[in-house]
């Protein structure tokens, strides 16, 4: 009787685990990028974002671009399930390419322009 219940057991903390750990592989299609900063030698930038829906948190953003002139920025769940918070992080420094002209963000179901470079003055703006 031992056996079965141990093997039911192990079948339940394994599909929990995978609960837990494995929301944190999935993209989040809801985060916006509220503010951001550009570092004085313009080769780094700092982004701050939040989620748009009520439960969740990202924990990392991949750029999944090949295009040097612009950045496609996916992010990902923070583990712990459907509202963990484990490795949550809303702000995020990435490298900035001298190319770089237009950072994308995975909103729902394509990438949106959210910055670009302003080809008259050189600075980053924020797109509406």
């Amino acid at each position: 009787m031992k056996k079965p219940l141990t093997i039911i057991a192990i079948i339940i903390l394994l599909i929990l685990g995978a609960y837990y750990i494995g929301l944190g592989f999935l993209p989040r299609t809801d985060v916006v990028v509220a503010d951001f900063e550009v570092s004085e030698q313009e080769d780094e930038m700092t982004i701050y974002t939040y989620i748009l829906s009520s439960a969740g948190y990202s924990r990392t953003v991949k750029n999944v671009s090949d295009d040097p002139e612009k950045m496609m920025l996916k992010f990902y769940s923070a583990f712990g399930g459907i509202n963990g918070s484990i490795g949550a992080k809303s702000e995020f420094n990435l490298p900035l390419a001298p190319e770089c002209k237009e950072i994308y963000v995975l909103l729902y179901d394509d990438y949106r322009l959210t910055l670009a470079k302003n080809p008259t003055t050189g600075e980053w703006e924020r797109i509406k």
